[in-house]
């Protein structure tokens, strides 16, 4: 199982674990209800699987509604407990028109949370923002409404509908009323605001009629802007907090922000940077050691305390292991570094590093211990990024067309490899290089040569013409891309003209070149793509960057990494403790994985009159548009 798979299962289990005695309570309604006569427990009573099977039971001998009121208790107790598959067995007996508003409430929760387990993303939220729903939450106990409304608010998240999700947020800030609740509440805000960028919270903060919702987006903005250093984080949260004393984040405040005084205190005074500034990668380590300066120096200029920095230089002919060890000599409580892959293999062959190192590439393994992460710019992250949200999106069969470079190849092996986990299967996959022939490889990979065939030899049987639309495959319903702009340009077109214009194309960062172009860009019009928060963000060290350096688009991702080290190497101790915490960067939403990866989430953006915008609401499935028209007759 994949680390972003990991996770979404985790936030349905956590926040289940946390809600489902609520369900259990609400299921257990007083006996001068109809219906209500299945057992009480006593509050030191812990439901077990015996209770859960005497209640399946008994159930049978009952007439309806009591019969389906004690089949959900049932299947309430067998969630708890991890037996799944027994309470969806349990649950798919029930008929919910025959439940109470509240019962049904419940019933939407326990087996929206079910479907939610299984993948089935979609299915749950149909469930749980059911139009019977919809005119009854007054008249649901707090009891009730709050878990379904958690729910609600997980599963828009994971499906990428930010506003949905911050909006039924919102609802449960008026319900919670328990310290675990408003605080559980108040980290789903904080994980949800800081996926918007800047310029977004900053609209919105400027705009919003919500006094709690204003604080919200400042306090998230705070989040974005200041990231760069602790110590200035920790001083623009103290003016927050000073202007927003009565606000919920101020007396609950999110995870994240409680551990900014602990890790302040941690703080490192000296640090290595271990790049190469000469030889085949010392372009690359150039923009990385200058990202990463970017960042320190807008920390300095804010009046922060900032650590000495060591610079080495790793693209000599000095043995690596020399350089390091001049650094630890040098007082380097901390080593970022480095970039070359097979000195990322050297490290994780050390039994244990005398400093924790952040190393900037991967290796083909991870480690457990504490004293190596690896962070980088990994094309399967995006891969596998795309594979879990298209399959959420309700998609199966993929096709797959993906460039003839080594990170092409990583990318679609990626793909294909979670793709397939989750129970995707790929109809077809084709690899393109500057040199193919697009509409001959586009109409190959969706069979319309074998369409046009079926028609001639049809014509040939029938001795006269026919009305002819060719027909594309249909065992196909998403692309993924995985090519560069000029490719990309010439293969979405292509798509279009071959009757492929209503499958919906997800594609990594890389195609888009990085500098807005209308007019050339428009080819790739209606293409996803997971997107690099550089595109669209403009912080303090966005503009240090520019400024400086104004760096080629090609480069930009490198600076970004720079400035992402710097931001992300006091923040590890945080990671490991709160694995549901993210880092929210340059580079996209990072989060450490249990052999010390960290695992980059992009945002999501689509091409609009050839211009990239970002995606915060869910999109609808698109419907296959007919293949046959008038009477003309399709092969």
């Amino acid at each position: 199982m994949s680390a972003s798979s990991r996770r979404t299962s985790s936030v349905i289990a956590s926040m289940a674990a946390a809600t489902l005695a609520l369900a259990l309570a609400a299921c257990q309604t007083p006996t001068s209800r109809p219906g209500g006569n299945q057992p009480a427990y006593p509050a030191s009573h812990k439901a077990s699987r015996g209770d859960a099977v005497r209640l399946l039971r008994s159930a049978d001998s009952l007439p309806a509604p009591a019969r389906d009121q004690q089949r959900l208790q049932a299947a309430a107790i067998l969630y708890e407990l991890g037996e799944k598959e027994t309470a969806k067995e349990a649950i798919v007996k029930i008929i919910p028109e025959q439940l109470d508003n509240t019962l049904y409430a419940s019933y939407a929760q326990v087996y929206g949370s079910l479907l939610a387990d299984s993948d089935d993303f979609f299915e749950a939220l149909d469930l749980a923002t059911s139009p019977r729903l919809k005119n009854v939450w007054v008249e649901l106990p707090q009891t009730t409404a709050l878990p379904l409304r958690n729910l609600r608010a997980d599963l828009w998240g994971l499906l990428g509908n930010l506003d949905s999700a911050i909006t039924e947020r919102r609802e449960i800030s008026y319900l919670a009323q328990s310290d675990e609740a408003i605080t559980q509440n108040n980290d789903g805000f904080w994980q949800l605001l800081t996926q918007l960028p800047s310029s977004e919270l900053q609209e919105r903060a400027n705009s919003s009629s919500d006094t709690q919702m204003r604080g919200w987006y400042q306090l998230a903005l705070l989040g974005r802007d200041t990231q760069t250093d602790i110590s200035s984080q920790l001083t623009a949260l103290s003016r927050w907090r000073e202007r927003w004393p009565a606000h919920s984040a101020n007396t609950h405040p999110p995870q994240a922000l409680q551990l900014l005084e602990r890790l302040a205190a941690q703080r490192a005074d000296s640090i290595a940077l271990l790049l190469p500034l000469s030889g085949s990668l010392g372009s690359a380590g150039r923009a990385i050691r200058d990202g990463f300066m970017a960042a320190h120096y807008t920390a300095l200029n804010a009046g922060a305390a900032t650590p000495r920095v060591l610079i080495y230089n790793t693209g000599t002919e000095q043995p690596f292991e020399e350089v390091y060890q001049s650094a630890v000599d040098a007082g380097a409580q901390v080593i970022i570094g480095p970039l070359d892959k097979s000195k990322v293999a050297n490290l994780l062959a050390t039994e244990k590093l005398p400093v924790p190192t952040l190393a900037l590439n991967y290796s083909d393994r991870g480690r457990l211990t504490d004293d190596l992460v690896q962070f980088g710019l990994a094309v399967e992250d995006e891969a596998r990024q795309i594979a879990q949200h298209a399959f959420r999106q309700g998609h199966r069969q993929a096709m797959m067309l993906t460039t003839d470079s080594n990170w092409g190849q990583r990318g679609a092996e990626a793909f294909q490899e979670e793709w397939q986990r989750l129970g995707g299967s790929v109809s077809i996959s084709k690899t393109v290089s500057n040199n193919s022939k697009f509409s001959n490889l586009v109409s190959d990979a969706l069979l319309i040569s074998a369409s046009k065939a079926r028609k001639k030899e049809l014509q040939g049987r029938l001795a006269a013409p026919l009305e002819f639309t060719p027909r594309r495959r249909d065992d196909v319903d998403m692309i993924f891309v995985a090519a560069l702009p000029q490719q990309a340009r010439q293969l979405n077109p292509m798509l279009t003209y071959y009757y492929a214009g209503d499958l919906p194309v997800y594609a990594t960062s890389h195609v888009f070149g990085g500098s807005i172009n209308p007019n050339r860009d428009r080819d790739l019009n209606g293409v996803r793509f997971t997107a690099l928060p550089w595109l669209f963000e403009n912080n303090l060290t966005k503009r240090e960057i520019a400024q400086q350096a104004d760096p080629a688009p090609a480069f930009a991702r490198l600076y970004a990494l720079g400035a992402d080290a710097f931001r992300l190497y006091p923040r590890l101790p945080m990671l490991r403790q709160f694995p549901q915490q993210k880092v929210h960067g340059l580079t996209g939403a990072l989060s450490l994985s249990p052999d010390g990866r960290i695992v980059r989430e992009q945002m999501w953006a689509r091409i609009e009159k050839g211009v990239p915008e970002p995606i915060t609401t869910v999109e609808p499935l698109s419907m296959p548009r007919p293949q046959v028209t008038g009477n003309s007759e399709a092969f």
